[in-house]
């Protein structure tokens, strides 16, 4: 198994366990509304900040081991994480793109000009995250299967 198959295994790991830890939060508070109380809010940016710690280490470590191994990769990889990025891209974009369209067109038709500071951000994570688990997925799909360089 590859170092790039290796990262994009832990970055489901992590993915994973982060969705689990917010289940489980809005499981035992009843709600997704994390932002009504403050215990919860402040649980659920915890929750994501160790998510988003574990990844910066996971990829620290695999910058470290790549520069302690002959061949950090080769045509073959380059070519899947090239796919998995361009597939990655497309989902995000249009994920936050609908999000975006959703939350404009819901509050255009309550008659409100303003939107609570929580959405954007909240767009923007759920964008991110659409953006490294599809390029995971991608990458460990691709891997799969045989990947000529287009």
């Amino acid at each position: 198994m590859s170092l790039n198959q290796k990262c994009a295994w832990g970055q489901l790991a992590i993915f994973g366990l982060m969705v689990i830890g917010w289940l489980v939060l809005f499981v035992m508070n009843g709600t997704i509304f994390y932002w009504q109380d403050n215990s919860m809010m402040m649980t659920f940016y915890s929750i994501s900040g160790a998510g988003f710690v574990l990844l910066v280490l996971m990829n620290m470590w695999a910058t470290l081991r790549r520069k302690h191994t002959e061949v950090s990769s080769d045509e073959r990889d380059r070519a899947v994480f090239r796919r998995a990025s361009l597939w990655a891209t497309g989902i995000s974009y249009t994920t936050v793109g609908v999000l975006l369209l959703t939350v404009t067109i819901t509050y255009m038709n309550r008659g409100s000009d303003t939107v609570p500071v929580y959405f954007p951000l909240f767009i923007v994570l759920v964008g991110g995250v659409t953006l490294l688990l599809t390029q995971s997925i991608a990458a460990l799909f691709l891997y799969s299967r045989k990947v000529g360089d287009d």
